[in-house]
């Protein structure tokens, strides 16, 4: 956070006056810059949300727009992110667009210098940053070139070294070789290329798992280990069916209740044949018999045979209600 004191020194170098519009916007200002960071330039003007406030500094450009209840929208554009830039000079006011790839702000102001000055201030830091960028990709190149120079000159030191050392063994058996030392840059370059092999060795071979030296004095458990018994079970001989149920009932359900027949057996083999006969007893419940739906209807088929079908005239006569007759008053005479 920065002091409030220095944020209104640097408008004050810029001549801005936050006395009547952007007062709110001004006092949130501590609060979003930086410490290192310094303020070039500042307009009040609008957007898409309303009324704002533009601020350019040396890293980024702002937006604040601060509204009543506590309400705050700050928009962060970093030169590096901005794409485009537009700029629309009318007579009355002026107004800038600024693309990033996937924000668009389109801001407008009536003073048209300050605008002027800030978007201006915005191009060159772009220019700054774009030229900085093409300096430093130039520099990795010339470092790598020198690298790979330096890697061939320590190669073919080498090679000679080997060379005078046959003829050394040649007429002196006990004569030892004096490796050649690279340079601090060269020998940097190939640590850093050995971490890099290493890591993506560890990285593409994750199923290895390194050994872990085991102490002096101590002897190796017999308890075989976790993928030792996976690895044991896999190649074992195929379980029964019964094992089978039992084993993948156990892992569905868990330790829920079991049925009572499954409850009152002892063994998981009595326990899965037990389920299983259950389930072909239900299955065989289920199915239609015909001569089970023949019987059923047999009852009826004898009392129609007998008495005769009942019509539905007849039954629909029965089954509407008489109504009581309304009886008349007598005459008078």
């Amino acid at each position: 956070m920065v002091d409030a004191r220095s944020v209104h020194t640097q408008l004050k170098r810029i001549k801005f006056s936050a006395n009547a519009w952007g007062r709110a916007e001004v006092k949130e200002l501590p609060g979003i810059l930086s410490p290192d960071e310094k303020i070039y330039e500042c307009v009040n003007g609008t957007y898409e949300g309303g009324f704002a406030l533009l601020v350019s500094t040396d890293m980024r450009v702002l937006l604040i727009d601060k509204k009543p209840l506590n309400f705050l929208t700050v928009e962060d554009l970093r030169f590096d992110m901005i794409n485009q830039i537009d700029y629309n000079h009318r007579l009355m006011g002026a107004t800038i667009i600024i693309n990033t790839g996937y924000k668009t702000l389109k801001f407008t102001s009536w003073n048209q210098d300050r605008l002027r000055k800030l978007i201006t201030h915005v191009q060159d830091r772009m220019s700054e940053i774009k030229k900085e960028a093409a300096e430093h990709q130039e520099n990795q190149k010339q470092h790598l070139a020198a690298i790979n120079q330096q890697l061939q000159a320590y190669l073919l030191a080498q090679h000679q070294q080997l060379m005078q050392f046959q003829q050394q063994k040649a007429q002196d058996p006990n004569a030892q070789l004096q490796p050649v030392k690279p340079s601090p840059e060269l020998s940097d370059y190939l640590f850093a290329q050995s971490l890099l092999t290493q890591f993506a060795g560890r990285s593409n071979d994750t199923k290895l798992e390194p050994s872990r030296p085991e102490p002096a004095g101590e002897e190796k458990s017999e308890q075989p280990s976790p993928k030792a018994e996976v690895r044991e079970k896999a190649t074992a001989s195929p379980a029964s069916p019964s094992e089978l149920y039992s084993e993948g009932y156990q892992e569905i359900f868990g330790k829920a209740a079991r049925p009572q027949q499954m409850s009152r057996a002892s063994d998981t083999s009595t326990m899965a044949t037990a389920q299983i006969t259950d389930t072909q007893g239900l299955s065989r419940s289920l199915e239609v018999n015909p001569l089970k739906i023949a019987y059923s209807k047999l009852p009826m088929m004898l009392r129609n045979r007998k008495f005769g079908r009942p019509s539905l005239h007849a039954h629909s006569q029965s089954s509407v209600p008489t109504q009581p007759a309304i009886s008349q008053p007598a005459p008078q005479a």
